[in-house]
C-alpha cells in the first residue's frame, strides 16, 4: 500500500498525517492521509482515503476542504488532527484543523462516512485566531469532544497586539448533540488562566475600573501591609493611585506592554521604560491577583 499511496501524491506534496482505521464499519482498515502541497503557491492541503479491495486492488479518493458542504474550495495547510468517535456511532471521524495565514487562524472540519463514501459532517463556520485543537473526552461518557482554544483582542489597550505575542485565550467545546456540534464555553488551561487574569486586570487599572480590578485581588496580600490596615474600596484605589496607575500610564501612552511566556503564578510584562510582573495565586474561587512589582527597565 505504502509504494501505490507514495506513487499517487502530488509532486510538491508532504504528508501531515496518517490513520489506519475502519472508518466506515465494513471490517476493513482505510489508510486516512493528510497531504499538503506546498507547490506551486500559495499551499493547499487535501485528504487521500485510500483502501484495498477484497480482490487485492488498491485505489484511493480525494476529499477537498469545502467551507460548508456546498460551499468553495479554501487554500489551507493542515494545522492538526485526531481520528475519535465524536458522535458516539461507534465508529471513529477524521477531525482536522487547518492555517490559514500568519495570524494563524484556523477552522476544524470532521469527515464522516456513509457507507464508503467520505463527506464533510460539519465545518466550524468560523476562524479561531491563534487557535489550536485538541479531541477528547471531557465528561467521560465514551463519546469524544472537539476541543478548540483560541486568541482574543481582549486587553489590547495594554498589551502589544503584534502576531508573535501572547493573547488572552479562550475555549470552546463542541458536543454531538443528534444532530450537530454545539458549543459550549470551557476554562482555558493553565499557565493562560493565569494570564487572563493578569492582563484583564491591568486593563481594569487603565480604564480606572476600580471596582472590577479590586475584585480580582487577594486583599491584604496584594497591598501589603497597608491592606491589614484597611482592606476597603477607597484604599485599594487609593494604592493603585499612587504605586500603579502613574507607572502604567507613562509606559502605555510611549507603546503597549509586551507580554513573556506566561507562568501559573506570574506574568511579566515589558514596557518602553517599565517592567511589570503581575504575581497571581490560585483559589477556590479561581486565579486571583496577590502582588504586582514594577522595576526600570535596564539600559
Amino acid at each position: 500500500m505504502s509504494e501505490y499511496i507514495t506513487s499517487q501524491l502530488p509532486e510538491g506534496a508532504v504528508v501531515d498525517f496518517i490513520f489506519y482505521e475502519d472508518f466506515d464499519g465494513d471490517g476493513m482498515k482505510e489508510a486516512v492521509i493528510g497531504v499538503t502541497r506546498f507547490a506551486p503557491f500559495p499551499p493547499d492541503s487535501a485528504v487521500m482515503i485510500v483502501r484495498a479491495g477484497k480482490d487485492g486492488g488498491i485505489r484511493h479518493d480525494w476529499f477537498l476542504f469545502r467551507e460548508s458542504p456546498q460551499g468553495y474550495e479554501q487554500p489551507g495547510v493542515i494545522d492538526s488532527a485526531a481520528a475519535a468517535d465524536t458522535d458516539g456511532d461507534g465508529l471513529k471521524e477524521a477531525v482536522i484543523s487547518r492555517v490559514f495565514g500568519h495570524r494563524h487562524e484556523i477552522d476544524i472540519t470532521v469527515i464522516d462516512w456513509n457507507g464508503s463514501v467520505p463527506y464533510q459532517a460539519w465545518h466550524s463556520g468560523r476562524m479561531f485566531f491563534h487557535g489550536s485543537l485538541e479531541v477528547a473526552d471531557t465528561d467521560s461518557d465514551g463519546t469524544a469532544e472537539i476541543i478548540v482554544e483560541y486568541g482574543t483582542r481582549d486587553g489590547h489597550e495594554v498589551i502589544a497586539a503584534e502576531e508573535a505575542c501572547y493573547h488572552v485565550r479562550e475555549s470552546l467545546v463542541y458536543k454531538w448533540d443528534g444532530k450537530s456540534y454545539r458549543a459550549r464555553p470551557r476554562s482555558v488551561e493553565m499557565p493562560y488562566r493565569s494570564f487572563n487574569t493578569a492582563v484583564r486586570f491591568l486593563a481594569a487599572i487603565w480604564k480606572r475600573d476600580y471596582r472590577k480590578a479590586y475584585s480580582m485581588v487577594m486583599i491584604p496580600p496584594f497591598s501589603g501591609l497597608n491592606g491589614l490596615d484597611d482592606p476597603s474600596l477607597p484604599a485599594f484605589k487609593d494604592y493603585i493611585g499612587k504605586k500603579v496607575l502613574p507607572a502604567l500610564s507613562r509606559n502605555i501612552e510611549k507603546g503597549k506592554l509586551v507580554p513573556a511566556e506566561p507562568y501559573d503564578t506570574c506574568c511579566h510584562f515589558s514596557g518602553p521604560e517599565d517592567d511589570f510582573t503581575v504575581e497571581l495565586s490560585k483559589t477556590d474561587s479561581g486565579v486571583k491577583v496577590s502582588g504586582i512589582m514594577i522595576s526600570k527597565r535596564r539600559a
